[in-house]
C-alpha cells in the first residue's frame, strides 16, 4: 500500500496531521507531525502502527491535536 492509498482511509480534518504514511512487511505505519497525538496508542505517541485496515482505522479516529 503506497501513501496515497493510505492517505485515503484518514478524513480530512486529520489529514494535515500526518508526516508520511507506508506499509512495509511489519505492516502500516502513519507518522504524525509534531503537536499531534495518536491517542489510542500510547501517551505522547506518534506513531501508529497496525497490521490490519480495520485496525489502522480505530487508531485514526483517535489522531488529535495537542493544546
Amino acid at each position: 500500500m503506497t501513501k496515497d492509498q493510505i492517505m485515503r482511509y484518514i478524513p480530512n480534518g486529520k489529514r494535515e496531521a500526518v508526516y508520511d504514511a507506508w506499509q512495509d512487511s511489519d505492516g502500516i505505519w502513519i507518522m504524525l507531525k509534531e503537536g499531534w497525538n495518536a491517542d489510542r496508542m500510547d501517551y505522547r505517541c506518534r506513531t501508529i502502527h497496525e497490521d490490519t485496515v480495520k485496525d489502522l482505522r480505530y487508531q485514526i479516529a483517535g489522531i488529535r491535536k495537542l493544546k
